[in-house]
């Protein structure tokens, strides 16, 4: 009987062919380092800060909803005459990101510096338009950690993936957007319909904040770190080479669309909705609070042994934020890993409250490391933290996290936040789970202000409402002489207190799916 091939040779040798057939990043490129405009520098910008800011202080204003935080990233565009350093982990090529590549654009072309950094894991399908946006003499782009062999092939980047999973399975999920290191904006927000309240279908319930004076310095030295790094690789090592003639028909192309979006409801709303002119005018307060920049370094993509002081959560626990009162937690990806429990016990132990706000396994994007945290709940309860788990949909009743869009279907939690004893408050994009501690870079603001921490707390516990999340609580029983725990849920659904004893708003072939998901060992990576 003849043997038959191994399937796993087969795949890796058709990967290969594949490989073979692709295009590769040029290892030579051109990489010259450059530094963010110094803070000293006279602009407009710094003009105006200085009339709302006291020197050596730092104000600071949270973008709540998706139309203000468009607004203002495309405001800063406009009135930004030196520099715009703009870093993602995603930039999509829809209707928010076409409008904000056009504001970029039209910043080079009234002789704006412009600096692009990418993380490569989205841009296979994008390379072209990057590329040219690269061609533009005061636009440099430049891909993070990027894939060597450049094809839009799932199993050719699949097998690039596993003979290099240790450095392509960290990514850099940094949000910054800084005009004329004046004032910079971050949080949880990628470039992309669903951050921004334009896609109907799904809708990020998510939150930045804008960022002005003394801390903006940080900000752009974090995102030089990250642009000098050897990780950052120019675009021009693409296999692409665009023509002039392409980037004239590109930026035309855009500004055309650009202009017509402005010119519909949804642009309407952004123009109502901008809180910049309110701030550069002083009419709009600011949050005048000292804050801390927790960044992790660059490298760490690139050696994973890194110790952990020098990461953020090494740096968060460093700055001594050591809660007394109580701790309030939202993630929408929340794996809290042995370390996260022994914090959380310690902390219980102290008499301190616990509020944790996540997604729903209904309202998950990524239903694995829902997984990961549905192992984790009867532990977290049993150890007195509470759990809310905010729903997809939800009654229209005001006062959520963030009012919904018109027409979208389902939201989901995105917003990266924790507030201590309603003193200080984390906005960032780091999750509370193993992939934002040990594998990708993240970034955030820790910032002392009693005022601020009481917004956060607010919209949170709005969203923890019966009528919009659905609270896990654990029932011990006695079955056939042993001792069982398990869960049940509650809520409100139109004044109606409700009892679930399985994952609410769920159907069995979800259920079954998560159950498999769940034995998994795999929860380093989530």
């Amino acid at each position: 009987m003849r043997n038959r091939p191994d399937p796993r040779l087969c795949i890796g040798l058709l990967a290969l062919l594949l490989a073979g057939c692709a295009s590769t990043l040029d290892p030579d490129a051109r990489r010259l380092p450059s530094q963010a405009l110094s803070s000293q520098v006279d602009t407009p910008l710094k003009a105006r800060i200085a009339d709302c800011i006291p020197p050596a202080e730092s104000g600071f204003y949270l973008l709540k909803g998706g139309h203000a935080a468009l607004a203002a990233r495309l405001a800063l565009a406009q009135r930004a005459t030196r520099t715009l350093d703009v870093q993602y982990y995603l930039f999509h090529n829809d209707t928010t990101g076409k409008m904000v590549a056009a504001s970029l654009l039209a910043a080079a072309d009234r002789g704006v510096r412009v600096r692009l950094l990418i993380d490569d894991i989205d841009t296979a399908d994008k390379e072209l338009g990057l590329a040219t946006l690269n061609a533009h003499p005061n636009i440099q782009v430049r891909l993070f950690n990027p894939f060597h062999t450049r094809s839009t092939s799932l199993l050719v980047k699949g097998w690039e993936a596993l003979r290099e999973s240790v450095r392509l399975n960290r990514r850099m999920h940094n949000k910054v957007f800084i005009a004329d290191s004046q004032i910079g904006i971050t949080g949880g927000r990628n470039i992309g319909d669903e951050y921004f309240d334009a896609n109907p279908d799904l809708a990020f319930i998510d939150l930045d904040v804008v960022a002005a004076g003394a801390i903006v310095n940080a900000l752009s030295q974090s995102f030089d770190a990250y642009w000098n790094s050897i990780a950052a690789v120019p675009a021009s090592a693409l296999p692409i080479a665009p023509s002039d003639r392409r980037l004239q028909r590109t930026t035309q192309r855009l500004y055309r669309f650009r202009a017509e979006q402005l010119d519909t409801a949804f642009g309407r709303a952004l123009t109502a909705a901008d809180p910049i002119p309110g701030l550069l005018k002083g009419d709009t307060p600011w949050h005048i609070a000292h804050a801390d920049l927790v960044v992790d370094p660059p490298g760490k993509v690139l050696h994973p042994n890194k110790s952990p002081s020098s990461l953020l959560i090494g740096q968060l626990a460093g700055l001594w934020v050591d809660p007394t009162r109580r701790v309030l937690i939202v993630s929408p990806y929340f794996v809290p890993g042995a370390a996260g429990m022994a914090y959380f016990r310690y902390w219980r132990g102290q008499g301190i409250r616990i509020d944790v706000l996540t997604n729903a396994y209904a309202a998950s994007d990524v239903p694995i490391v829902h997984a990961g945290y549905a192992n984790y709940r009867i532990p977290l309860l049993e150890a007195g933290v509470n759990l809310y788990e905010l729903k997809p949909l939800a009654e229209p009743i005001g006062g959520r996290l963030r009012d919904l869009p018109g027409g979208s279907s389902r939201a989901s939690l995105h917003a990266k936040t924790f507030v201590f004893d309603g003193e200080q408050v984390f906005i960032g994009s780091f999750n509370f789970d193993p992939r934002s501690a040990l594998l990708n870079t993240e970034l955030g603001l820790v910032i002392h202000s009693p005022g601020l921490a009481r917004e956060v707390t607010d919209m949170a516990e709005n969203a923890m409402r019966p009528e919009r999340s659905f609270q896990p609580r654990l029932v011990v029983e006695t079955v056939e002489a042993k001792v069982v725990k398990r869960l049940q849920w509650t809520d409100i659904r139109q004044g109606i207190p409700r009892t679930f004893d399985q994952e609410p708003d769920t159907t069995p072939i979800q259920r079954g799916l998560l159950r498999i998901l769940r034995v998994l060992p795999i929860e380093e990576y989530l």
